[in-house]
Order: C-alpha cells, then structure tokens, then sequence
C-alpha cells in the first residue's frame, strides 16, 4: 500500500488495518518514498538479515563486556 504523509492523518485507519493485514506501507511525499513501515513479523525478518551482515558483527571476535563499555561511556568526563 502507498498513502502520501499528507495524508497520514486522515487515513490513518486504513494505514493501521493495512499493516494489520501484513501488509507493507510505502509513505510517499512529493511523489518520493520517505519510508517503508513493516508489521512486527516482517521487521524481525529483517533484524535477522542486520544480524547476518558483516558490519553489526565487526567486534565479534574480540570479548567485551557489554556492561563494562556501556558503563564506560555513560560515567562522564568527570569522575565523581
């Protein structure tokens, strides 16, 4: 399905009853596609596809504590 941004507001049922059908939205503005809105199942698919691409898993091979880095980059330039 494809509906203009314009539009967005005044149809906002069928957009929600499209994606309810499983069904793809193409969001247009100008005549060119701004985004797509997947339903929930399609867009899983697609973390699968993320998941299998070289560049998400470019620090596999090292062992981080995700934790430790996290809390690394949140703690400031100051400590306290």
């Amino acid at each position: 399905m494809k509906i203009k941004a314009s539009s967005l507001q005044t149809s906002g049922g069928q957009f929600i009853d499209a994606l309810k059908r499983g069904e793809s939205v193409e969001i247009t503005y100008h005549g060119k596609t701004l985004g797509i809105c997947k339903p929930v199942d399609q867009q899983e698919d697609d973390r699968e596809l993320i998941n299998s691409l070289e560049f998400f898993g470019m620090l596999k091979d090292r062992d981080l504590d995700v934790a430790a880095e996290m809390k690394k980059i949140r703690a400031g330039r100051f400590p306290r």
